[in-house]
């Protein structure tokens, strides 16, 4: 790793360390994301045709993108003929002076604003009021973040990491004079000092959520309504935007508002939506207003020529990966952001400011897939990220401790070759302490035990047949660590007529993904694609018992390699519990146990397990086979994320068990003896956060199943 990056490294761990240390700002952004994630998943919940909308939302951007020159002739010409002036700015710098000259030709004193990432994008307010006019933000989240000195931490809620006592101190502080706690009466102080301002103002400057093609429409959706008065009052209005906001027509902009709002605000439609077509009648002059529009470009048409990178185009600005990631949740945009935040705003980063200030944020990023299983617009965010990773290394090198976790495998082969010597000098302090110090391995992280009697030793001495064939991708836990496992799987399958093989294999690759080394995991995925297709044209179908390993195998693998042998690998591949729900829905597998299940179990779907199935198959067995099993309510990661929560202090170990904790605290809070789980590093983070035994679901059911009455 060179200086800068060194530097640029050095600079991220502070900002990670004073972010663990305030306790404040991280409840305010815990209690807004979960909040915000609970209204999203109620929303979906109630709306029936959900899937179908927004299976036409992602269809309908897909298409905005690739007819982009053609729909963004139509709009230049359609508002044009609304009497707008239109603007085309190829950079930051160009939209901004664009601005600056329109301030200046209307005489402008007051300026309000209302929200918008693109102004964010080209820092339009800083260089407004450097230029000496009076900029007002009118959005509530944007005037608190101003009148703080601060930037928005998040797309949607700019200040959710602040709390009420936070804000009442800021404009006590501001108005000089004490305000109550209560967020009623600020929103109605708020609302009465702005009201002249919006009276007052010379300009008014907006974002667009969409513009429309074929009517030369900007489309503005808020909860606030303070968008329309910014549009409707002032004499000279101001639209900018970025090119990807333009779509075809008005019934295409409605499908995209409802998965934006349901997305955004967890609600099937907000409070204003306004469509500005020309400018509007000044009731107060009697005049016309004048309308410009400024169209940026900003490194948008870069990405649309990149074809990983085109699909970033698709996003809403909806915040919803924001709310799911489980580092954002703990920072913050302040932290895990640049201008756009959090998972979405590597990429974006990357493309409209530099490769380095994206490359800088991205190891927050814990590859664990949640944001992708989140966004409206299935847009592949942790491969975007990866990409970042990536590139970014290339140019400055490699942290050392991700040097050697990439290569996890060669120190586990060693590990279980020398058991139970190996287990015995990594529980000494002693050499737990070298190895933090000369290998950055965190001393308090326990490392789990090692045999030298594998589980893939064990199968080769074991017979087995029936007329179902069954591949096993065997995770590296299940055959060097926990062998029971892989034991349970076939102590599961082959009384049900399945055949069970274990094809030449190696890792998932998941690890080198996680730092960005993808050549390291295509070759894991090549070897493994290679001799998994061969089991599958040889009749079998895939099963695993790791969430890992499934999601490389059905989704990461074939956006990798992009054969049609990993794409056949994909389609044959399954969960162990998906599988034996298709065999118990097909009739040949009775999933009953019979007997009274009197102690209830906890249940903690991991993360790649939710961003592969959504729902979780084995919730679905453990309930079919009669288990009071208790979902923990939490809908982030545990925070070890593989080979993350391994790395010292600040680099993973301290991130990883701020992740954790409120899943510790919500699992203990469950009352029961035993938590099920069907990761091998989240079994090993909930059982050193909580002390409490964890199993894997399929030893648990393997054990039921034998005492079946």
């Amino acid at each position: 790793m060179d200086e800068a990056s060194r530097k640029a490294h050095s600079q991220l761990l502070e900002k990670i360390a004073l972010g663990l240390r305030n306790k404040r700002q991280r409840a305010a952004l815990y209690v807004g994301t979960e909040g915000g994630r609970e209204l999203v998943e109620k929303a979906y919940s109630e709306v029936a045709d959900s899937g179908e909308m927004l299976v036409e939302a992602r269809r309908i951007k897909r298409d905005a993108i690739e007819r982009l020159d053609e729909n963004l002739e139509r709009f230049m010409n359609a508002a044009k003929s609304a009497g707008v002036t239109v603007h085309l700015a190829p950079d930051a710098s160009a939209a901004v002076q664009l601005v600056v000259e329109l301030a200046r030709r209307a005489n402008a004193k007051r300026i309000v604003k209302s929200k918008s990432m693109t102004g964010e994008e080209i820092e339009l307010r800083d260089r407004l009021e450097s230029e000496g006019f009076d900029v007002v933000e009118t959005d509530l989240g944007e005037r608190i973040v101003q009148l703080a000195h601060q930037r928005p931490s998040h797309m949607v809620a700019p200040a959710i990491h602040l709390d009420v006592e936070d804000v009442t101190e800021l404009f006590s502080r501001t108005l000089g004079k004490k305000i109550p706690p209560d967020p009623e009466q600020m929103t109605a102080i708020a609302r009465n000092s702005l009201r002249q301002k919006f009276l007052e103002a010379d300009m008014g400057i907006t974002g667009a959520n969409f513009a429309v093609a074929d009517s030369g429409a900007i489309v503005l959706v808020t909860n606030e309504g303070n968008a329309r008065l910014v549009t409707a009052l002032p004499k000279t209005n101001v639209a900018i935007f970025g090119m990807e906001k333009i779509v075809p027509n008005l019934a295409d902009a409605f499908t995209l508002i409802q998965a934006l709002t349901m997305s955004g605000a967890g609600r099937k439609m907000t409070s204003y939506v306004t469509i500005q077509r020309g400018g509007s009648n000044l009731a107060q002059t009697g005049q016309k207003q004048e309308q410009h529009v400024i169209i940026i470009d900003n490194g948008r048409s870069k990405m649309r020529e990149d074809a990983t990178f085109r699909q970033a185009l698709y996003c809403l600005r909806c915040g919803s990966c924001l709310d799911i990631c489980p580092t954002f949740r703990i920072f913050g945009g302040h932290t895990f952001g640049h201008i756009y935040t959090g998972p979405i705003g590597v990429p974006w980063t990357k493309y409209t400011a530099t490769l380095d200030a994206a490359g800088e944020i991205a190891p927050l990023c814990i590859s664990c897939g949640l944001c992708k299983h989140a966004c409206p617009e299935d847009i592949d965010i942790p491969l975007l990220i990866a990409r970042v990773k990536e590139e970014y290394t290339k140019q400055h090198g490699q942290l050392s401790i991700n040097r050697t976790l990439c290569n996890y495998e060669a120190f586990i082969n060693f590990a279980s070759m020398t058991a139970p010597l190996s287990n015995f000098v990594l529980g000494l302090p002693g050499f737990r302490r070298l190895l933090q110090v000369l290998v950055g391995i965190d001393a308090r992280r326990p490392f789990p035990k090692f045999t030298r009697r594998t589980f893939k030793k064990w199968f080769a001495e074991h017979t087995t047949t029936g007329t179902r064939q069954v591949a096993y991708f065997v995770d590296t836990f299940a055959d060097q660590c926990e062998t029971d496992i892989g034991k349970a799987v076939v102590g599961i399958l082959e009384p049900y007529g399945c055949k069970v093989t274990v094809p030449t294999q190696m890792g998932s690759g998941m690890p080198a993904f996680l730092y960005g080394d993808l050549k390291q995991t295509k070759k894991s995925a090549e070897f493994n694609v290679l001799n998994l297709a061969k089991s599958v044209r040889d009749g079998c179908e895939i099963i695993s018992t790791e969430p890992t390993a499934t999601y490389c195998l059905k989704d990461l693998y074939p956006h990798l390699l992009q054969s049609s042998d990993a794409e056949l690998v994909a389609a044959h591949s399954h969960d162990l519990f998906e599988y034996l729900l298709q065999l118990s829905k097909d009739g040949m597998v009775n999933l009953g146990v019979h007997r009274d299940q009197t102690e209830p179990v906890a249940y903690y779907p991991p993360c790649h397990t939710r961003s592969t199935y959504g729902n979780s198959p084995v919730l679905e067995v453990l309930k079919a086979a009669g288990v009071d099993a208790r979902v923990v309510r939490y809908n982030t990661c545990c925070g070890i994320a593989g080979t993350f929560g391994f790395k010292k202090g600040r680099e993973g170990y301290d991130v990883s068990m701020a992740v954790g904790e409120t899943l510790f605290e919500r699992l203990k809070e469950l009352d029961c003896q035993l938590v099920l789980t069907e990761s091998s590093v989240c079994k090993m983070q909930i059982e050193h956060g909580t002390g409490m035994r964890v199993v894997h679901p399929a030893v648990f059911l393997w054990e039921l199943l034998q005492t079946r009455v």
